[in-house]
């Protein structure tokens, strides 16, 4: 990973952010300190020892958005940069790659890997589960769609245990459905039946009866498929077809 990716990944804290955005603009403390604000206060608060309230976070935004125009440089600040803390500037961060995987065009498997990865990183650094389990859901989903079923089956089953954690019941639906098609497709039949169940006891929708009906096509149960294709409401093609196959046998 090159260094600007590694830099990505770093998550500073409020002064620190503070003090980089002041040096990027060729600004001295003294030129930040004002009328309320002395130098003394900028130095402890950029070295962690002093906290920050709205009132001077606002005053910071200004004077620095002002010098990014007279500069014209591409920035501009919400009093918030300089108050949120670490955890939430992570969230931030990675709900940033987490949108530009979403909003990808094409699958270049580099760079979907690459975004995930970071997602990921900062996602278990800072312990932000809701993210975690969707970024292990969307890398299983990919790796899926590469063939790479054994490590799809992982991180989907990683997605799960964040998804328990967080009670999130459509979540553990999505992923038994997605580990039920995983298993099928590397023709592991049984747990594909298993994963399908355990999804059924959640909803009934017909992806999971199709799946569970094509995994006991699979296994030669052919009366127990006929029956679950009987129960689909809404028959695709792929459901037709399936039933065409079972009358054959």
């Amino acid at each position: 990973m090159g260094e600007n990716n590694l830099k990505e990944l770093i998550i500073l804290k409020p002064g620190e952010r503070l003090r980089e955005v002041r040096l990027k603009l060729g600004l001295t403390q003294e030129d930040l300190a004002g009328k309320n604000m002395s130098k003394n206060y900028i130095s402890m608060f950029e070295n962690g020892k002093r906290h920050i309230n709205i009132i001077n976070a606002t005053y910071f935004a200004e004077v620095f958005n002002k010098k990014a125009r007279e500069q014209k440089v591409d920035l501009n600040f919400e009093a918030s940069y300089f108050i949120k803390s670490d955890k939430d500037m992570a969230r931030d961060v990675s709900m940033g790659f987490l949108d530009k995987v979403l909003k990808s065009t094409e699958f270049n498997k580099r760079y979907i890997y690459g975004e995930l990865y970071k997602v990921i990183y900062l996602a278990e650094k800072y312990e932000l589960e809701d993210i975690l389990a969707l970024a292990y859901k969307l890398k299983g989903n990919y790796l899926y769609r590469d063939g790479l079923y054994r490590c799809a089956k992982t991180h989907f089953n990683n997605s799960l245990i964040y998804y328990i954690k967080l009670g999130d019941i459509k979540g553990i639906k999505d992923i038994y459905i997605n580990l039920g098609k995983t298993c099928y497709a590397n023709k592991n039949y049984e747990m594909a039946i298993v994963y399908c169940n355990q999804a059924g006891l959640i909803e009934k929708e017909d992806e999971v009866q199709y799946y569970k009906a094509l995994s006991y096509w699979k296994l030669e149960h052919y009366e127990i498929a006929k029956n679950i294709c009987n129960n689909i409401m809404f028959k695709d093609e792929r459901v037709i077809d399936l039933e065409n196959y079972l009358k054959e046998v």
